[in-house]
């Protein structure tokens, strides 16, 4: 730490990452104020590029530049710096370091006053008062635990669904699918995802790791086709795909200090900025912590929830059961901090035999936003395959 008590690179790099991608600017502005720069130049840069987003103009180069020069605070050298910035990907690292500095700054000058009482000889009474409400102030500059409303200002408003008719999942939250291996759950998801691009008109990204490309395509032909008696194409438009092909990412690293959010996370996220339902096939290839660690787990999920909530999308976990088992795998924590969890399986008879093989029961496990208001039933048949012709039929044609 130098003695300026500041990191000019990270801040040079939040401005600069804001004037090459404004659409970040309202998201990082709400934790960030002027003062939290150290240098007097970036924080009226900053301060104007609150200006201008208030007044829907564009955060870049040349307003700031005329904007800057009209209230005489332009510097050419220091912009210059801004613009030179390394990109960068995770926001947040940043951010928390830039109001950390800014912190310490804030305690450094408290120390400082208390130190010229104590020189002065003021009152003792005074000097601690003094104490007490820099320390105060000190410490409200830190995060926010959690946001505080009166029960006047909530808006009473039931929980909202997608896919209503046929398998609702809760809006702007996250969700979890599992099943063991074989049963179905992928086919699921992929005649679910065209119900919503095709019902609602919703856009959706699906990443089916285990699965190539071609073969995701064919079967969504076939679902089409066999299934919905529709044109495949009506689905391109809406739905957007990755697969085996793409290499797997995970958004929780393992380090010597334990396990943190990978700068990925926060590229992934801006990647599907567009998209209203995120499909994620199967969870553990992107989770990179211990399954079974029930705070990687919490971590894992309630990163996903936030981004659900805070930017509204609908995500949805295909999750492996455990082994010969439809239940969830791993840390209990996957379903405890999901809002809902379906759990398929085969549908049986009394001697176990698996009979209806193109239907799968779907049975709702977990249910806090009020799904079987719309499922009907915590148990239901839903047909995930084509129906297969009868042997009499294949002869005849």
């Amino acid at each position: 730490m130098n003695s300026e008590i500041s990191n000019l690179n990270f801040e040079r790099a939040i401005l600069s990452a804001l004037i090459y991608h404004p659409e970040v600017f309202e998201e990082i502005s709400a934790k960030l104020s002027p003062m939290d720069f150290s240098m007097p130049f970036h924080q009226y840069v900053f301060d104007v590029m609150n200006e201008l987003f208030k007044e829907e103009l564009p955060i870049g180069e040349d307003f700031l530049r005329s904007r800057l020069l009209k209230i005489g605070k332009f510097e050419e050298a220091l912009m210059l710096d801004i613009l030179a910035a390394s990109p960068i990907a995770n926001y947040e690292s940043y951010i928390n370091e830039i109001k950390e500095y800014a912190r310490l700054r804030e305690f450094k000058q408290l120390a400082h006053q208390i130190l010229q009482n104590i020189q002065r000889e003021e009152n003792l009474s005074d000097t601690l008062h003094l104490l007490h409400k820099g320390l105060e102030r000190v410490e409200e500059g830190g995060r926010e635990l959690f946001n505080i409303v009166t029960l006047g200002e909530i808006e009473s408003k039931e929980a909202e669904f997608i896919c209503k008719g046929w398998l609702p999942f809760p809006k702007d939250t996250v969700s979890l699918v599992t099943a063991g291996g074989g049963v179905g759950k992928s086919f699921l998801l992929l005649q679910a995802a065209m119900r919503m691009a095709k019902d609602e008109n919703l856009k959706i990204f699906m990443w089916l790791s285990e699965d190539p490309l071609t073969l995701s395509k064919y079967r969504f032909e076939m679902i089409a086709k066999q299934i919905l008696e529709s044109d495949s194409h009506l689905f391109e438009k809406n739905i957007h795909l990755s697969g085996a092909d793409s290499e797997t990412i995970h958004f929780l690293e393992e380090g010597r200090a334990g396990v943190s959010i990978s700068s990925k996370f926060y590229q992934f996220k801006r990647a599907l900025k567009s998209y209203d339902v995120i499909i994620l096939d199967p969870l553990i290839a992107m989770f990179g912590g211990d399954e079974n660690n029930n705070s990687h787990a919490r971590l894992f999920i309630n990163m996903f929830t936030r981004w659900a909530t805070k930017e509204k999308k609908t995500i949805i976990f295909i999750h492996h059961g455990a082994k010969n088992t439809s239940q969830s795998r791993g840390a209990s924590a996957f379903v405890d901090a999901v809002r809902l969890v379906y759990r398929v399986e085969y549908i049986k008879d009394d001697k176990g035999e698996t009979v209806e093989e193109e239907n799968r029961y779907v049975i709702l496990d977990k249910d806090n936003n009020g799904a079987r208001k719309y499922l009907g039933s915590n148990r239901v048949k839903r047909q995930i395959y084509p129906k297969k012709k009868s042997r009499v039929e294949i002869e005849y044609s």
